[in-house]
């Protein structure tokens, strides 16, 4: 099983620095929509995740890495 994810994200961006803010950020709108009930801080973890996975599997491995290191300066 290892070896199949392994085969099935070569050639993929993974994970960075810009993708773990990403994953942090939805997790914090996550626990202050428990505190602050709106529909926008439902929507917004939800489309952070989207993106942050729609980077982590993405061939385009130059736009990607040109995102982290507009995020890094």
């Amino acid at each position: 099983m290892k070896e199949k994810f392994y085969r099935f994200m070569q050639g993929r961006y993974g994970v960075d620095q810009f993708s773990r803010f990403l994953l942090i950020l939805a997790i914090v709108v996550l626990v202050l929509n428990m505190f602050i009930r709106s529909a926008l801080f439902e929507l917004i973890p939800f489309a952070l995740l989207i993106y942050t996975y729609f980077r982590i599997f993405s061939r385009n491995i130059a736009a990607r890495s040109k995102e982290n290191q507009k995020y890094l300066e």
